[in-house]
């Protein structure tokens, strides 16, 4: 028998280690492992003191323990094993190079978060994706397991998550049609041309299984991501915002295969698959060294002690929890108030009425001084909507451009982002300037609330470009975090009696702690776009972040909105979806987002589901107030559900809700263990199985387990 020592160390060094790996923890059940340097600067995690570590030596191996976790360090391979309290394996290093760590992976696992993505897939086993910040795609390196493990990825930079490796030749297979497509500039609206383009290729694999593939278009921004293999599509994404990669999965037979991909005419496609090798893996961009930390637990509880990590939950005010009224864009002063007093005299409960961009002076972007012709007294706006019970939400952006006094001196200041427009809030001075505008202009009309819009900054614009903190690279995914957490920060100075409110386009992970909301960005309207939204609100829920929300109805619209019959199918269903989200909001690109727009039908419908919302408003706050004190999600995927209903979700702990994602009268629910009340008909049920549920254009499926508040 081998001899072992016990010793208790508040710190375990790397001397005391082979190789250079290191053990800490801040609170019981987590374990942080090292190896070489740590994240250039911490801005995530808001940690005190480390706690002590029991620590036992053999000759094969150093085991490390911290309350239900054990990592094992095998000294002849130099990787790390994690284990629970009763002892069973959950997690183990495969392979570890200086940026780079594989865990195993078994088929029988299935994983969730790393923030939201459009690749429509809620477990992201095995699935690639590229870590960037971009519109509709937000990085939080946090993923949860059903192996009841967390993992945070300790690194600000690019990071390839299951990359491929093998690249499959493409070849020009001609020119599609010319199309003439809106698009969002620093100036505004404007309109270009595009033409499609297509590529074929053939590769072959010798053994049968399940293959994941990554298309990277080969540009900031994709518009059409398009792939058959054997003539079977795959990949069918389009719209004027995409993210440049997208990965998927395959199963496949022996043998030779076509692919065929079609994007733009300037994109410059490259496409990679490998076998599913029972791995997940990390590959960090920029890092001189690898930096993770291993939470024990189920879902809920890793998500909980991460978070606390990061300094907790920030409450949002009360007043928050009801609908939001947005739309692409009140023109003036007028025509918000007309929209604020059409709720009002219809006594229509709206929570938060929201002024998008361009309020500031013509020809500029952000000018952070009102277009005094089209708003002649902001204040006055406010103070009438305030008398009509609605708060007040105002979008700001984090860039500037255009002939302005505040733009003039935060580039007298050295507050740019070099080469672009974006403001380098790790700069501050450049922080000081924009807040002092803010303060002076706009805080002053009595404002509620802020719509930081394009916080990523938009098409990765920090990649190459030095910052105050150092090389925009190794930053490249945190400016988010910077953006937000200063705009805490200062909200709390400058009004601390109020509680902040932020709605914001991107996120990262410490955003918790900053009352921020995330809104999955300016995506189509398609009952696929739908479908999207839904797997990737449940992914960032799972990503440790707990404020969501989606364009309801989808920003890119049908030119016949009001009146296509087909797209109201969709958007009802969408605001129905909505109604169950942690906000509730509607928004739509160059739309009135009146109800009456849509003709009595839709009017209706859509202001039933406010009133709905009205209604279970009481379970709204009371969740609201768990996600605060017990760092809880609002929203969780059913972890056990059979594959077939990846978009029924836990809205808060007792209220099961399954969107209705296709044009159909009737689904099939998954019905978890226990009792559950039908909250539209009292009805009782017993779980564990699957029932059938009608669907009336009124109303999604939404069930209580029994004794909820929301039944008695």
């Amino acid at each position: 028998m081998k001899k072992c020592c016990f010793v208790v160390l508040a710190v375990i060094s790397a001397s005391a280690i082979a190789e250079g790996v290191s053990f800490s923890a801040y609170r019981p059940d987590e374990l942080r492992v090292t190896r070489g340097q740590r994240v250039a600067k911490e801005l995530v995690l808001t940690v005190g003191r480390e706690i002590e570590l029991a620590r036992t030596e053999s000759a094969d191996s150093i085991e490390v323990r911290n309350g239900a976790l054990k990592a094992v360090y095998d000294k002849k391979s130099g990787l790390v094993s994690f284990f629970d309290a009763e002892g069973r394996a959950i997690l183990s290093e495969k392979e570890v190079s200086e940026k780079s760590v594989a865990f195993d992976s078994p088929k029988t696992e299935r994983l969730y978060g790393l923030g939201q993505f459009q690749d429509g897939v809620l477990d992201i086993r095995n699935q690639p994706r590229r870590l960037t910040q971009v519109n509709t795609q937000v990085v939080v390196p946090f993923l949860v397991s059903t192996r009841n493990w967390g993992l945070y990825w300790n690194n600000y930079s690019k990071i390839e998550f299951n990359p491929c490796e093998t690249e499959i030749p493409l070849s020009p297979a001609g020119e599609g049609k010319t199309e003439v497509v809106n698009v969002t500039t620093g100036h505004g609206n404007a309109q270009e041309k595009r033409t499609n383009a297509e590529m074929e290729g053939v590769f072959e694999i010798s053994e049968a299984g399940l293959y994941a593939f990554q298309l990277d278009c080969g540009v900031s921004m994709a518009r059409r991501q398009v792939v058959d293999i054997d003539g079977r599509r795959v990949v069918n994404n389009r719209n004027r915002w995409l993210p440049p990669t997208v990965g998927f999965q395959v199963e496949l037979q022996p043998g030779r295969h076509t692919v065929r991909v079609g994007g733009e005419k300037n994109d410059r496609p490259i496409l990679k698959f490998r076998k599913d090798r029972d791995e997940t893996r990390f590959v960090s961009d920029q890092a001189d060294g690898t930096d993770y930390i291993v939470y024990a637990g189920a879902p809920e509880k890793a998500i909980a002690g991460f978070r606390a990590d990061c300094g907790g939950t920030a409450a949002l005010p009360d007043w928050c929890w009801g609908y939001w009224h947005c739309q692409e864009r009140f023109h003036d002063q007028a025509e918000l108030l007309k929209a604020a007093h059409w709720f009002a005299d219809r006594k229509i409960p709206v929570s938060v009425i929201v002024q998008d961009w361009h309020w500031w002076t013509d020809r500029t972007w952000n000018s952070m001084e009102w277009e005094r012709r089209r708003y002649p007294d902001p204040k006055a706006m406010v103070d009438e909507c305030h008398s009509l019970g609605m708060r007040v939400m105002l979008s700001v952006w984090s860039k500037t451009s255009g002939k302005s006094v505040f733009r003039s001196e935060v580039e007298a200041a050295g507050g740019l982002v070099p080469g672009t427009d974006w403001i380098d809030f790790s700069n501050p001075k450049a922080a000081d300037i924009y807040w002092s505008w803010f303060a002076k202009n706009l805080m002053s009309t009595g404002m509620d609330a802020w719509w930081l819009d394009a916080c990523e900054p938009e098409n990765d614009d920090l990649a190459g470009r030095q910052i105050a903190i150092g090389d925009g690279s190794v930053y490249r995914n945190i400016y988010p975090l910077l953006v937000n957490t200063e705009a805490y920060r200062r909200q709390r100075e400058l009004r601390p009696e109020a509680q902040p409110l932020v709605l914001s386009r991107s996120g990262y992970a410490g955003l918790a702690r900053t009352a921020t909301v995330v809104w999955s960005g300016d995506v189509g309207s398609d009952w696929s776009d739908f479908r999207t939204q839904i797997l990737a609100g449940l992914n960032f829920s799972m990503s440790s972040l707990p404020y969501w929300t989606t364009d309801a109805g989808g920003f890119f619209r049908p030119s016949r909105q009001y009146t296509d019959k087909n797209y109201h199918k969709r958007f009802i269903r969408w605001v129905q979806f909505a109604t169950f989200c942690p906000v509730m909001r509607i928004h739509g690109g160059g739309t009135d987002m009146t109800p009456s727009r849509f003709g009595p039908e839709m009017e209706s419908l859509i202001v039933d589901q406010i009133r709905l919302r009205e209604k279970i408003k009481p379970y709204v706050v009371e969740t609201a107030k768990e996600v605060v004190e017990k760092n809880a999600p609002f929203m969780t995927p059913l972890f056990d559900a059979p594959k077939g209903f990846e978009t029924q979700y836990m809205f808060g702990r007792d209220v099961l809700v399954c969107p209705v994602t296709a044009d159909v009268g009737e689904i099939k629910v998954w019905l978890p263990k226990g009792k559950w009340v039908d909250f539209h008909t009292g009805g009782t049920v017993d779980g564990g199985c699957v029932v059938s549920v009608k669907t009336p254009i009124d109303r999604i499926p939404v069930f209580c387990r029994s004794g909820s508040a929301l039944n008695k």
